[in-house]
């Protein structure tokens, strides 16, 4: 599958919306997406729907962490949304579902 990544506005929440699989090859596009939405939000959040992706590895959590952490020192909220069992299953082994996906 290949990789896609689209950012839509709702109000004061920028949604980040990923498709595939975020491995080394993706992440680091994934990265840069995430740090130019960072860099223009001066507040509120930023929500990463993680419907769509089939597969995350160990850079792409070092990429959501380090974003994660950027946001932060902005005053920002950056939170995974809808991550499937995959992907939660990921965050819950490396213990970041707490830190990662929102409610």
């Amino acid at each position: 599958m290949a990789f896609d990544c689209t950012v839509e506005r709702q109000g004061d929440t920028v949604v980040v919306t990923p498709e595939g699989d975020i491995d080394l090859e993706t992440a680091t596009y994934l990265r840069e997406v995430l740090r130019q939405v960072v860099a223009d939000k001066q507040d509120g959040r930023i929500e990463v729907d993680m419907h769509a992706v089939t597969f995350l590895d160990s850079s792409g959590i070092g990429m959501l962490v380090a974003a994660r952490r950027a946001a932060e020192l902005k005053g920002v909220t950056l939170r995974l949304r809808e991550p499937g069992p995959m992907v939660r299953m990921v965050l819950e082994v490396a213990n970041l579902d707490g830190l990662l996906i929102g409610t």
